[in-house]
């Protein structure tokens, strides 16, 4: 009797084989887990700008020392340009150049986000109301030299003048005689040309939320104290967003030798430092920002990149979701539609004001609670109104338009009149009951339904095998 044709595994297996080299793109999964060096990050970039065009923008900020671009992508409806009345978020990752973790999360949120656009409601509406610029590499020279394992020494840390790039600012409290540097440079013209109201650095080397004051009035000569800075209570309240929704973080004692109370801590209270970046940003972007140590080795293993960012989704996200607390509005001339720019805006009694864009903006991350405002500018009558951020309002700014007399003209009765102490809401897709915007942190649904066809596909592959080994072995 003469044997049947033999069906070969490769023939049998072939139309699955097919898909696999497909199957990270269609389970959302272009990044791998694996260090990407300064080409290769540049490469990702360049390719989640060319698959999601219509959401994304890819721009540079300026040049390294030996050249490189400084590669920001932003992510928006409309993300070429500032919309009127959306706030914009800075996340900037490798400022020191063997601190790698924050790049690699950076990369992965920039997937998060480009993914769920159109298929998550939250992300959605999240990204048309807002717009976020990731910076993964700012300091690119200083990742060519680092070393992968590398948890302690400094090799990589600064850039190729070797000037570590978070000592480079003009400080608050002293001079800081150190040329500024090209990195440094750039960032500071990109935070002056863009209103941005929330930042975040990425460091490595610890496990902690850190906000200002990074120095004290007595300079780094002066002993480790509690810096505080006019915005201390909305500062708590960012670092401790981070560090509860993180994997371990909270827990304050993550890595051998350190410990910090919920997993967060004052610059100066840590140690005082003259030239960084997230006091200058403050001071000089009038914009709120933490500085985040989120890996204890500074150069972990490969191998432990899935585990970290697993550990930080949930945080990056909801300290994206953070920029939608508080109160925002316009300044415009009383009676007219004709915005005031450069107008000061004073919260209280705090001694710092910040100040509207061209377009009379404002945007201010605060707690609940009645708040007394005032908007004035030279030439203008000063308008002070109370205005009460409630405990129930989440992910909507309360709104609040003010509006200056010229000085010599008539002060007409305006839309904004007896508006002290009320407040309207501008609710968006991201006012969820029930912190639906805990979804948004990927608790979950994709992720999971991913997971599971991972699994049934790997089972399938084998059962297959075994099926194709029984039939048609001799």
């Amino acid at each position: 009797m003469m044997s049947q044709p033999r069906t070969t595994p490769s023939l049998l297996l072939l139309p699955l084989l097919l898909w696999l080299p497909w199957l990270p793109h269609i389970l959302g999964q272009n990044v791998p887990f694996e260090y990407h060096e300064y080409s290769q990050v540049t490469q990702v970039l360049r390719e989640f700008h060319q698959n999601y065009s219509d959401i994304t923008h890819l721009y540079s900020i300026g040049r390294s020392v030996q050249g490189r671009e400084l590669w920001v992508i932003a992510i928006s409806d409309n993300p070429t340009v500032h919309e009127v009345g959306e706030p914009e978020v800075q996340y900037v990752g490798n400022i020191h150049g063997n601190e790698v973790i924050g790049k690699e999360m950076l990369l992965h949120l920039l997937e998060y986000l480009t993914d769920g656009y159109g298929n998550n409601d939250t992300i959605s509406g999240y990204l048309n109301t807002t717009r976020v610029h990731i910076l993964p590499a700012m300091n690119p020279d200083g990742l060519q030299g680092s070393l992968e394992g590398d948890c302690y020494s400094s090799i990589g840390r600064e850039n190729a003048r070797s000037y570590d790039l978070n000592r480079n600012f003009p400080d608050k409290f002293e001079v800081n005689t150190q040329p500024i540097q090209p990195e440094t440079e750039a960032i500071m013209n990109w935070t002056r040309n863009i209103p941005f109201s929330l930042s975040a650095i990425f460091h490595g080397g610890a496990m902690v939320a850190n906000y200002p004051w990074d120095n004290t009035p007595y300079g780094q000569s002066g002993p480790s104290i509690y810096s505080r800075s006019p915005d201390d209570d909305i500062y708590r309240h960012l670092a401790l967003t981070y560090s509860q929704n993180h994997g371990n973080m909270h827990e304050g004692d993550v890595c051998s030798g350190d410990f910090f109370e919920d997993g967060i801590s004052n610059g100066a209270d840590w140690y005082p430092l003259r030239g960084g970046m997230q006091d200058w940003v403050y001071i000089h972007g009038d914009c709120l920002t933490i500085t985040l140590e989120v890996s204890c080795c500074k150069y972990p293993t490969q191998d432990k990149l899935r585990d970290h960012w697993v550990w930080n989704k949930n945080s990056l996200i909801e300290l994206l979701l953070q920029v939608h607390r508080g109160i925002k509005g316009q300044v415009f001339i009383n009676g007219t539609d004709t915005p005031v720019s450069g107008a000061t805006v004073t919260i209280g009694d705090r001694d710092n004001s910040f100040h509207t864009t061209s377009a009379g903006e404002f945007w201010r991350i605060l707690i609940p609670g009645q708040y007394s405002v005032t908007v004035s500018k030279a030439g203008y009558s000063s308008e002070t109104r109370t205005v009460t951020v409630p405990g129930n309002l989440t992910f909507s700014a309360v709104i609040e338009d003010f509006y200056l007399v010229e000085n010599g003209t008539n002060s007409a009765l305006n839309a904004s009149e007896s508006t002290t102490g009320e407040y309207t809401t501008e609710t968006s897709p991201t006012a969820t009951v029930g912190r639906e915007a805990r979804h948004l942190a990927g608790n979950g649904c994709r992720l999971q339904m991913a997971d599971y066809l991972v699994t049934l596909l790997n089972g399938a592959l084998i059962m297959l095998i075994c099926i194709n080994h029984v039939l048609y072995t001799d």
